[in-house]
């Protein structure tokens, strides 16, 4: 039955971290019940108590801690800036569909005033069919980051902040350059469409 209370706080704790910004200072208010522990009859009930506060800050905390900050070396703080060249590489097969091609590109660098940034984030790239692109081939895009559009009732914009996408790319300007491991990586692409 603890655990269910424990499980309850910190579940609890997660929708407080999403509604309101808590300090990590608040987890302390968990040692408030323990003075109490000097009443032997109630001493189970203090320490569940203490330990559901504890976990209920902590679950706020652990969320709180797991936004993505959007700075100069995130690559959604260049969303709806005009055209930017970024480098990055395939991180999972491209899904081709009738008239276009869909690819997760997990940038690694943007050209800024003709000066290369490092940058984290995947930006979602709409290309056409051909040439075809595999998993692994690094990419070096020139093109518009766009923020993602909501989609009837799915908002992509939250799926993509999620997913740690950052930037979608309407027609962009593509090379390609092939790793010398490409061989090994699209080895381990074909192993992993195997087991799945």
């Amino acid at each position: 039955m603890p655990l269910i209370y424990l499980s309850c706080a910190w579940v609890a704790g997660i929708f407080l971290g999403l509604k309101f910004n808590l300090p990590l200072v608040l987890i302390l208010t968990g040692l408030i019940p323990l003075p109490l522990l000097f009443f032997r009859q109630h001493r189970k009930l203090i320490i569940l108590t203490s330990l559901c506060l504890i976990t209920l800050f902590s679950g706020a905390f652990r969320f709180q801690s797991s936004l993505p900050t959007i700075d100069e070396h995130c690559l959604q703080s260049y969303n709806d800036q005009g055209t930017a060249e970024i480098k990055g590489i395939i991180n999972t097969d491209p899904e081709v569909r009738d008239k276009a091609t869909h690819i997760r590109l997990s940038a690694t660098e943007i050209k800024l005033d003709e000066e290369w940034h490092e940058v984290s984030g995947t930006a979602l790239l709409f290309v056409p069919r051909y040439p075809t692109y595999s998993y692994g081939d690094v990419l070096l895009v020139t093109g518009e980051l766009k923020t993602p559009p909501q989609l009837n009732d799915f908002d992509y914009k939250d799926c993509v902040v999620t997913i740690a996408s950052s930037a979608t790319g309407s027609t962009p300007v593509i090379s390609i350059f092939r790793p010398s491991n490409q061989t090994l990586i699209l080895s381990i692409s074909s192993a992993r469409r195997f087991v799945s």
